[in-house]
């Protein structure tokens, strides 16, 4: 029996549908392919269904195509911004090790596989891969980028009264993900 979220769409497409031309003012870091796998942890949601309980986060979540940017922040520093098909830009400042930490704004969400409606808060954590350890180029630029590692966190909350709800609130669905250029 297949449960996904509605966030989960996001992992549908292939890997061709990337290659998003990147904003005004800031230039390609690459096209990646990312690879979502379930990472089945405390707290994760699990929806109790007549069949017996079901985890939320599918053990084999698909590749989603996506674009990484380099940009400017405000403050002058490197900022890293992730287009994907769908869900439009995200930004992040580029931490001195290559992390980054994309946050969404919540969304609420309804029709999920817990039946109640849920505010989904995401967060995109993780570092760009290169074949040393990372250090911006004395211009500024960015040394080869060879992949991504990063954890995929979408946090559940109840969003008030209504339906009775299949999971226990708050729970989280978490996925590693490994992306590789494409």
């Amino acid at each position: 029996m297949r449960i996904g979220l509605p966030l989960l769409l996001l992992l549908a497409a292939c890997p061709e549908q990337s290659g998003l031309q990147c904003p005004r003012n800031t230039s390609l870091v690459g096209d990646y392919a990312l690879t979502f796998t379930a990472d089945h942890d405390g707290g994760e949601c699990i929806a109790q269904t007549d069949a017996g309980p079901v985890p939320l986060a599918l053990n084999d979540a698909g590749v989603k195509g996506s674009t990484l940017c380099l940009a400017t922040a405000a403050d002058g520093g490197p900022q890293l911004q992730l287009l994907v098909p769908g869900k439009g830009v995200r930004t992040s400042d580029l931490l001195p090790d290559g992390g980054f930490h994309f946050v969404s704004d919540p969304v609420l969400g309804q029709g999920t596989a817990c039946v109640c409606d849920v505010n989904i808060a995401e967060t995109f954590d993780g570092y760009l891969l290169t074949g040393a350890p990372f250090a911006l180029r004395p211009d500024g630029g960015l040394p080869l980028v060879t992949g991504v590692s990063a954890t995929l966190k979408d946090r559940l909350n109840d969003a008030g009264p209504g339906t009775d709800c299949l999971c226990a609130l708050p729970c989280s669905v978490t996925y590693s993900v490994a992306g590789a250029p494409f």
